[in-house]
């Protein structure tokens, strides 16, 4: 009985090789990192798609590419007074995943941000016609994902995942927030193996 149950375990634990591609996509809940202010200003939890590849380079470690749709918030102060001013963006990360184990990874990777259209202003401090501009209406912001991974189970056409993820922004203007964090709900396929050779 040991055997078997060890075996089948074994047998849908995910062993990253050379030449395998994988990919894991599902609702992404994030919100950029603002405490709030006094005067109302808060970051609420939004919700989002995300989707990443990855591919096997050796035994530990993967090449990582995803792309997740949000509609960011940038917070910016200035002499107490407080703007958030929202945005449509595609984020797009390409990097580095370290695996640790048979349910535990991580990634490091670069983020390129990119508009998709007009920004909205969701709070504001200043009068009327004397808003300080935010990062929201840059075309292109960069920076860096930190990224923890852990498997919830697995079945043998796929697993689902838990992914953990901070987005430190590089391209900030003074006295602005507009790192954010979330959690990535995905569900994992196999693309190739090359165990089995299959598509």
């Amino acid at each position: 009985m040991t055997t078997i149950i060890t075996h089948s375990i074994s047998s849908l634990a995910y062993a990253p090789q050379e030449g395998n591609i994988t990919y894991y996509f599902g609702p992404y809940l994030y919100k950029t990192n603002f405490a709030g202010s006094n005067s109302g200003a808060n970051s609420p939890n939004l919700l989002s798609l995300g989707l990443v590849v990855n591919g096997d380079v050796n035994e530990k470690g993967s090449l990582e590419i995803g792309i997740f749709q949000l509609n960011k918030i940038y917070f910016r102060e200035d002499s107490g007074l407080f703007i958030g001013e929202q945005t449509a963006l595609t984020h797009i990360t390409m990097g580095y995943r370290r695996w640790l184990g048979e349910y535990f990874s991580t990634s490091l990777t670069f983020f390129s941000d990119y508009s998709m259209g007009s920004t909205k202003i969701v709070h504001s401090d200043f009068a009327v016609g004397s808003e300080i501009n935010t990062s929201a209406k840059d075309t292109t912001e960069y920076g860096f994902d930190f990224a923890i991974q852990t498997e919830l189970f697995r079945r043998p056409n796929y697993t689902v995942v838990l992914d953990t993820r901070y987005s430190w922004s590089v391209t900030n203007q003074k006295n602005e927030k507009a790192d954010n964090y979330g959690v990535l709900l995905g569900v994992r396929y196999s693309i190739y193996d090359k165990d089995t050779n299959k598509k």
